[in-house]
């Protein structure tokens, strides 16, 4: 038997007047499917997608939100579980008409097993309804873009907000920490790292001498420059395809935290659909080393391309940094805004 004060620190519950749940080790779970149906709608409705001098829409009503979530907490661990098939109703006019025109629109797969930028949108007219190709085009278009922001935002909403019941003070805190759910785990930007080292590689303290190289990339997005620069500046675009709850535009000498604190740092420069410099570091890299990223844009006749020369990249890193780059910028941007299909 081990000796007093020697034990297992999971079980030590002297620090705790109650004696419950030490550590947030013991499995806890809230239901959360009415705070989730009661949340999508308070999202949705009253929602305004418009394109200037052709129309407008607006989500008037959320009439089915059929599922169910829950939040459970495991040896420190939270797992969010949720799953609705959403219906919702809409209606808007044409620039300079009074026409009203109703329509639908269904998201069936609003899981925890999807990302955000694979959540469908399914917009459509009734049978007796008049139909408008215009207005149906906004709505499938600019308005899942937007849907599926503020979908993101109840996801968010359900890990960080809700889950912080289920947390208790611990003898190493006094507050609730910010949730992090295990199913998404950006973490995974880090694994991204020890697979392209045979051996871990043990963090090094501020002073060590760095051995760093030059990373290089070049990536092709099928959109104009402008829109792509607003994609990596703009705050509500680049929560989109971050997942990250980004606060601010981008600004020179504006701060950045991406990928739930993976990567982090400063924007020195910003020159409007030009340029973007970047003091950027990843959190696997030694304590306080920062690199300097800079993005260059060049108009192409079939679309943008982009330059990235990322200076200061310890040697160590350098192919777990290119993959970041690849999955969880390039790829994502694409994934969210279909930047990676040929202009029409």
């Amino acid at each position: 038997m081990a000796k007093w004060g020697e034990g297992d620190p999971r079980w030590i519950v002297e620090e705790r007047s109650d004696a419950h749940n030490v550590n947030n080790w013991h499995w806890r779970e809230r239901d959360a499917t009415e705070w989730s149906r009661k949340k999508v709608k308070d999202l949705l409705v009253n929602l305004k997608v418009e394109q200037e001098g052709m129309g407008s829409c607006i989500i008037h009503e959320v009439h089915e939100c059929i599922g169910e979530a829950s939040v459970s907490n495991r040896k420190k661990k939270l797992i969010c579980f949720y799953e609705f098939n959403v219906k919702a109703k809409w209606k808007g006019s044409m620039t300079g008409s009074d026409i009203i025109y109703k329509g639908e629109l269904e998201i069936p797969n609003l899981s925890e097993e999807n990302d955000v930028c694979d959540i469908d949108v399914d917009v459509k007219f009734g049978k007796d309804q008049r139909e408008c190709r215009e207005l149906k085009d906004l709505m499938r278009k600019r308005g899942t873009y937007l849907i599926r922001q503020r979908l993101q935002e109840y996801i968010d909403c359900l890990r960080h907000d809700f889950a912080k019941s289920l947390q208790l003070p611990t003898n190493q805190t006094q507050g609730v920490g910010k949730a992090k759910n295990v199913e998404l785990d950006l973490n995974n930007l880090n694994l991204a790292a020890n697979q392209v080292q045979s051996k871990p590689v043990e963090p090094k303290t501020t002073g060590t001498k760095i051995s760093t190289k030059k990373l290089m990339m070049t990536e092709k997005f099928m959109t104009d420059v402008q829109e792509l620069f607003k994609t990596l500046t703009l705050k509500d675009r680049m929560r989109a395809w971050s997942r990250s709850p980004v606060e601010e535009d981008a600004s020179t000498g504006g701060s950045f935290s991406l990928f739930d604190g993976n990567v982090t740092g400063e924007f020195t420069e910003i020159v409007q659909d030009k340029k973007i410099s970047m003091r950027w570091r990843f959190k696997s890299w030694p304590n306080a080393h920062y690199s300097n990223a800079t993005l260059t844009f060049t108009q192409k006749p079939d679309g943008t391309e982009v330059k990235l020369e990322q200076l200061g990249v310890p040697q160590e890193q350098v192919e777990a940094t290119r993959m970041g780059w690849r999955n969880y910028y390039w790829s994502a941007i694409k994934m969210t805004f279909g930047y990676g299909s040929q202009i029409l």
